[in-house]
């Protein structure tokens, strides 16, 4: 609205467009939000359907260019609800999305590996097709939050199909999965060191 320049506390969104969606998603509420429109084509108790245009990108908001903000929101209607919107979104032809877990030796996610840099490389030429890092969790109202189904800690989104190896350091070990896209899939990866063999304890001389 004109005379608002806040949504929920944040002056970040500028004009945006929530939905309320009537289909659940294992019985949670599901919402989707877009933000920095340049101009809104619906208004509060609207009801949209699928493929009808809501509005148009613009730079309203806290921005540094024209994009639009996408959010997916689980069960309630705040930021530290959201989820990462690139799993519920169809990657582009000849394309596809890389999610996974980054884990310690014992499958745990522990704060240690959180902001961990994820590198996706081509194996076809071994130039590095893009970089990530694993989700933060600061037990704020902004944490990332993994998707219920996937409990990814990492996504990397629309890699064109091909071979790839994906990489990460843990816990000081360079761990490597090499992964297949396949297009239009999700395709899942897990980057987990192996045990470090154990010294053989000292012979008694005596």
């Amino acid at each position: 609205q004109d005379e608002v320049d806040y949504f929920q506390n944040s002056p970040s969104y500028g004009n945006v467009i929530l939905i309320e969606h009537y289909n659940q998603y294992r019985g949670q509420t599901l919402y989707t939000l877009y933000g920095h429109l340049s101009a809104a084509f619906v208004e509060v108790g609207d009801i949209v359907e699928m493929g009808e245009v809501i509005g148009l990108v613009g730079n309203t908001g806290q921005v540094t260019g024209p994009h639009l903000h996408f959010e997916v929101r689980l069960d309630e209607n705040k930021y530290g609800s959201t989820v990462n919107p690139v799993l519920w979104m169809v990657p582009y032809v000849g394309h596809g999305v890389i999610a996974g877990q980054v884990l310690d030796v014992s499958g745990n996610y522990p704060s240690s590996l959180h902001d961990t840099t994820v590198t996706v490389r081509r194996v076809r030429d071994g130039l590095t097709q893009s970089t990530t890092t694993t989700y933060l969790y600061l037990n704020s109202s902004s944490d990332i939050n993994a998707d219920p189904n996937w409990q990814e800690n990492f996504v990397v989104a629309d890699v064109p199909v091909g071979t790839y190896d994906v990489i990460a350091v843990v816990d000081g070990q360079r761990v490597v999965e090499r992964i297949n896209v396949i297009e239009g899939m999700t395709n899942w990866v897990e980057l987990k060191p192996e045990p470090r063999p154990t010294d053989e304890p000292a012979e008694d001389e005596s």
